[in-house]
């Protein structure tokens, strides 16, 4: 798995807590430059798969590869770890993911939340590593918020910031776990015009999510995760307009 246009690939990836299976064999890719959105109802497996690729969660079995480099796993009591810890570090540099609930360091202002990993995981010097940091607070919208405490930021602020922390690293690849669903309704709209704008810019994003709106009009491909199987995958124009399940027809009814 060598090319370097792949960023992401999936091989019959299964992951089960306990008894439940929650991911029965996901195989997928993302190519460089793509905007995959990934629907699914609650407990399809859609934040499970993306805390595989990140490395949050080990795969029991299936094969990763990140930017054409695999992920190299072992057994060990009965259970899937990884074989070099420093290969995870390695690749996990690779990728940025904003979570649903923001995740800031509350005792942090803003700006050194987003230096934090910078500084102390790609080792780049301080102050070039504030001055990256401004720059991507700027274009997410929050220049201003630098010095501030997330505390005195509004939700889709937050969300924004955590954005331009995922931005600090200079990832290769985007993962998104359903950003904008503990937002109010009235914040959400600045949160997708900045995903909006990185998709223009031609980053790589997978993006589990509920906004149809933003799945049609900005995804490449679109995929549909049901009882941790992919039961879609294709266009936008292809899964909206002309569903291959009756699974993801009363889904998107559902969702309307």
């Amino acid at each position: 798995m060598n090319d370097r246009n792949i960023s992401v690939v999936l091989e019959d990836i299964h992951k089960r807590f306990d008894a439940n299976e929650v991911l029965k064999g996901i195989s997928l890719s993302a190519r460089s430059g793509e905007v995959i959105s990934v629907l699914g109802p609650s407990g399809s497996g859609k934040s499970t798969l993306l805390r595989c690729i990140n490395l949050l969660e080990i795969p029991d079995s299936g094969r990763l590869f990140v930017s054409g480099e695999e992920v190299l796993l072992k057994r060990s009591r009965n259970r899937t770890m990884p074989a070099d810890m420093k290969q995870v570090e390695r690749i996990r540099s690779k990728l940025s993911m904003v979570f649903q609930q923001f995740n800031l360091w509350s005792h942090m202002t803003i700006l050194q939340n987003v230096i934090e990993a910078p500084v102390h995981v790609l080792k780049i010097p301080k102050d070039k590593a504030i001055q990256r940091a401004r720059m991507y607070l700027d274009k997410v919208g929050i220049p201003d918020k630098a010095d501030a405490y997330p505390v005195h930021l509004s939700g889709g602020q937050q969300q924004r910031a955590a954005i331009a922390r995922a931005l600090a690293m200079e990832p290769e690849v985007i993962l998104f776990d359903e950003p904008t669903s503990a937002l109010d309704p009235e914040l959400v709209g600045e949160v997708l015009q900045v995903m909006h704008t990185l998709a223009d810019e031609g980053r790589t994003m997978i993006v589990v999510t509920h906004e149809m709106g933003f799945a049609r009009e900005v995804s490449s491909r679109v995929i549909f995760l049901d009882g941790g199987l992919v039961m879609e995958d294709g266009s936008p124009a292809e899964v909206f307009e002309h569903p291959a399940t009756e699974r993801f027809s009363a889904f998107i009814k559902a969702m309307v």
